[in-house]
């Protein structure tokens, strides 16, 4: 593949981030959304939490919605989460979508998250 080629396909694999995992090697900020909840206390039992991965549902600019999942012969859904970066709270909605469970999580992964949406909206 030549330069021509492969810049093109990166611009629109950029512009279609709610259909691809969201990983800390993306150039969005759902990276650091990834290591947020890798970093929780989310009942990770069936796979290590490196391994865990983000698809992104909904994103309407006050709340996001994602499952969680790892790689298999299949794809692994381990649950969903809901994330309010506004009021930075983190919430397992896997069981209860009525009540769901407030997550524990490491806060530089939020203050990272917070400050790529500031320069994204910047410009």
């Amino acid at each position: 593949m030549n330069r021509f080629f492969i810049r093109p396909m990166l611009i629109a694999l950029l512009l279609l981030p709610h259909s691809l995992p969201a990983t800390a090697s993306e150039g969005s900020c759902y990276g650091y959304l990834t290591e947020l909840v890798r970093s929780s206390d989310f009942p990770f039992r069936y796979v290590g939490k490196d391994k865990v991965n983000l698809l992104i549902d909904e994103d309407d600019g006050e709340v996001v919605r994602a499952q969680l999942f790892f790689d298999t012969d299949g794809t692994g859904t381990i649950g969903w989460i809901k994330y309010t970066p506004a009021t930075r709270v983190l919430l397992n909605s896997s069981a209860e979508l009525e009540e769901p469970v407030a997550l524990s999580f490491d806060a530089k992964f939020a203050d990272g998250y917070a400050k790529c949406l500031a320069e994204q909206q910047a410009g």
